[in-house]
């Protein structure tokens, strides 16, 4: 070796020396913020661990969780990447217009599921023919702005998924949302994997008219400009866009029991001070949410849904002078009890994938 060569390699020694020291300092974090999951901890040295192979791979997984300036490093990484041209990074298209898009191909939609699940919600909605059944499916967000996608990026095609609805569901359950989400201009965040509070407004408005109710015009108003959503977690590059959240004014109701957490807001205003700040609708997700509006006009709405419907939900009160909200996910209970409190209407809300890959939507009919 040339005694040149010396210098760097002892510097590179140096850095990851440092960084090893660092990372063992430092208490472990139990959550990343920005990348809105938990990270690994320490692995349990044990027999069973060790020889099942299930020790390293917690501990490879613990040592990149918990190393020294993570964020960083992934958002140098992801830059690096970019300037190399590389337009999908961690499973994240780089757009035109600073749109990042979630990869999902055609071999990775998973079209059995897809089908299970529309026939599952055919089946409860046949059970439930004295009540006003809609399926709405938003289109995912690659297929719709398909031309903001990086040239020749492979996305799954949504035409045959959507024209398979009205065979197997019923043109009339049907709420079909794509041209009307086609209309605007900001359908979708740039970082994130939701709609818009403008997006889901005109959802609303295309079940409104599917359901024969008069729209409710509703002037929004923005909560925060500085939103990063899901997608940007995954690359974290430094010069990502703000998005702005807009609620709905003047929305208010009488009391919300979200699993036992009781509040009298749609709202949870704490979350604008956090990292993800889409959960500044219902606080998040839960498993069973109780809603009393306070319209007292009879009617009664089981909404199942993804997260695509909590800011969806805050058009919908003026509607029902009461609303249960299931994420199948988590709910473990009978949904057919809960149809027997008088519900008049069902609304299945999901983003298209994300429909496609739960494999929950069987808990509709049991029990």
């Amino acid at each position: 070796m040339k005694r040149r060569e010396l210098p760097p390699l002892i510097a590179i020694a140096l850095i990851l020396l440092g960084l090893s020291a660092g990372s063992l300092a430092l208490p472990d974090r139990a959550f990343s913020d920005n990348e809105n999951r938990y990270l690994q901890q320490s692995p349990q040295l044990t027999a069973d661990h060790l020889f099942s192979g299930k020790f390293t791979q917690e501990a490879e997984k613990y040592e990149s969780d918990q190393i020294l300036l993570r964020d960083f490093w992934m958002g140098a990484a992801s830059t690096l990447q970019r300037l190399l041209g590389k337009g999908d990074i961690n499973g994240v298209y780089l757009g035109a217009d600073g749109y990042y898009f979630a990869r999902l191909t055609e071999d990775e939609f998973d079209d059995a599921s897809y089908e299970k699940n529309l026939r599952a919600v055919t089946a409860f909605f046949d059970t439930h023919t004295d009540v006003s059944c809609r399926l709405l499916l938003s289109p995912s967000p690659g297929t719709l702005l398909w031309d903001k996608l990086p040239v020749g990026a492979p996305m799954y095609d949504a035409a045959p998924r959507r024209e398979l609805l009205p065979a197997l569901v019923g043109r009339d359950r049907v709420v079909d949302v794509t041209d009307a989400l086609m209309a605007l201009d900001e359908p979708y965040y740039r970082t994130d994997h939701h709609w818009t509070t403008v997006g889901a407004q005109a959802a609303y408005e295309v079940w409104c008219d599917s359901t024969n109710r008069a729209v409710r015009n509703q002037e929004l108003t923005a909560v925060t400009d500085t939103f990063r959503g899901t997608l940007y977690s995954k690359v974290l590059l430094p010069d990502s866009p703000q998005d702005t959240i807009t609620l709905p004014k003047g929305v208010t109701i009488h009391s919300m029991d979200c699993d036992g957490k009781l509040t009298d807001s749609l709202y949870d205003w704490s979350r604008l001070q956090e990292k993800d700040q889409y959960t500044v609708f219902m606080g998040g997700n839960w498993a069973h949410t109780e809603i009393d509006t306070g319209a007292e006009n009879g009617r009664r709405l089981l909404l199942v849904k993804d997260s695509f419907a909590n800011c969806f939900l805050p058009f919908l009160v003026g509607d029902f002078e009461h609303i249960t909200v299931l994420d199948l996910r988590y709910f473990n209970g009978s949904v057919e009890e809960l149809m027997d409190g008088g519900v008049t209407d069902v609304l299945v809300l999901y983003e298209m994938s994300n429909f496609a890959a739960d494999h929950n939507i069987f808990k509709l009919n049991q029990g």
